[in-house]
């Protein structure tokens, strides 16, 4: 992207938009879940044909599939009824095969190279990625046939996403369960994302700190994480190995991601510095907050003389410590403002030696909590890129898209 060009990317186009997704379903109580997938795959933009076992007809209709994604659900029914080879075709024309809710059944013969039904006859015909989603009671998860086969299929290269735990169909808890919507979402994205970080160390700081005064009141900031939340996401989704260290936010970080929970800036100093020279990329996205309370008590500081206790110190400036280091990781930093954006921006570039700064301004209702963002992403040559308003996963993706440019 030239210097100083806007950069008008208006609306977020993940990884499955305009891609053509097979959806599997065979013959489990969660096959329901199976029809919100289809939707939710639908509204991400992917082109979606369903594929269902005799089983699953039994759980939910085919029809309800063709009402959800406007394209012919078939079935075994199907195999030999119109022009051509159906499985040949449908796997012919697929960018994805996910199958979800995927049973022991469906899974030990897919891993035996069994091709008895119109689904394994699509997945046996199919070259390219292959995620499995396994829904069954825990014993059946934990079986040694259901292990083996699991790792039987991983042999071959497809991506099986491990189930959840929680209340099952029997009445029971334990692992089992069909994943939540996003997880699945995005494990399905994994598997279309190029994987252009592959085999990079990247850590991303997220959300605030906290600086406790008493035990009733603290320093902090309105910052909800979600910026370090989506490039985590991008980070990994792109192949990169991923260390979020997060401050006290309210949302839950994405799966797949290791995640440190820190409190204070000197929690996060301490976890940024401990791992700091097995980080290929830093994305120091975290509200660090500036200054705490010189004492911290463990009573209650009473109001007619908080204005005496309270005095403040300066935390340590992370990124700075990061970016003087002989041997440092690519960094990009971050910086909030509320006027005067460029101007600020670029002093805190040349003060603070970034390889990238996105700066953004907040205050009157901006950024802070919400799922867009808009700012300027400046470079050291001098160049920016001015990013308007877009979804912040869209925002994660052409900052990542400059680090790998940067490191190269």
């Amino acid at each position: 992207m030239s210097s100083n060009s806007p950069s008008n990317e208006s609306t977020w186009t993940g990884y499955l938009h305009g891609r053509r997704v097979i959806l599997g379903v065979s013959g489990s109580i969660a096959a329901y879940k199976a029809a919100l997938l289809a939707r939710a795959l639908v509204a991400r933009g992917a082109d979606v044909t369903t594929v269902l076992t005799e089983a699953a007809t039994r759980f939910i209709a085919p029809l309800t599939f063709e009402a959800l994604t406007q394209n012919k659900a078939y079935t075994d029914a199907d195999l030999w009824t119109g022009p051509g080879v159906l499985h040949v075709e449908l796997a012919r024309n697929a960018d994805l095969v996910l199958i979800a809710p995927a049973t022991q059944d469906l899974l030990a013969r897919v891993a035996a190279g069994r091709a008895n039904d119109l689904l394994s006859l699509v997945v046996a015909e199919f070259s390219g990625p292959v995620g499995l989603c396994p829904a069954m009671h825990t014993a059946m998860w934990e079986s040694r046939a259901t292990q083996d086969a699991v790792h039987r299929l991983q042999s071959f290269g497809y991506q099986v996403l491990a189930p959840d735990s929680g209340p099952l169909a029997s009445g029971d808890e334990g692992s089992g369960r069909l994943p939540e919507m996003q997880v699945i979402l995005d494990f399905a994205e994994g598997l279309l994302a190029p994987k252009d970080l592959a085999g990079l160390r990247v850590m991303v700081t997220a959300g605030p700190t906290r600086e406790p005064i008493d035990p009733v009141r603290m320093l902090t900031n309105p910052s909800s994480g979600k910026m370090g939340f989506a490039l985590a996401r991008e980070a990994y989704l792109r192949g990169g190995s991923v260390n979020l260290i997060l401050g006290p936010v309210h949302d839950q970080p994405p799966a797949f991601i290791e995640v440190k929970h820190v409190q204070t800036a000197l929690d996060m100093a301490d976890a940024v510095n401990r791992d700091i020279h097995e980080t290929d990329v830093l994305l120091m996205c975290a509200a660090v907050v500036d200054f705490a309370p010189v004492n911290s008590t463990d009573t209650k500081i009473e109001k007619d003389g908080f204005d005496d206790v309270l005095r403040l110190k300066r935390n340590p400036d992370i990124l700075s410590g990061v970016t003087a280091m002989e041997k440092r990781p690519f960094v990009v930093g971050f910086a909030a403002q509320t006027d005067l954006l460029l101007e600020k921006a670029r002093k805190k570039m040349q003060k603070k030696h970034p390889d990238l700064l996105f700066a953004n301004l907040v205050g009157r209702g901006r950024v802070f909590g919400r799922d867009v963002a808009a700012g300027l992403l400046l470079r050291p040559d001098g160049s920016h890129t001015e990013v308007t308003v877009r979804p912040k996963r869209a925002v994660a993706r052409l900052i990542l898209d400059e680090v790998k440019k940067g490191l190269k």
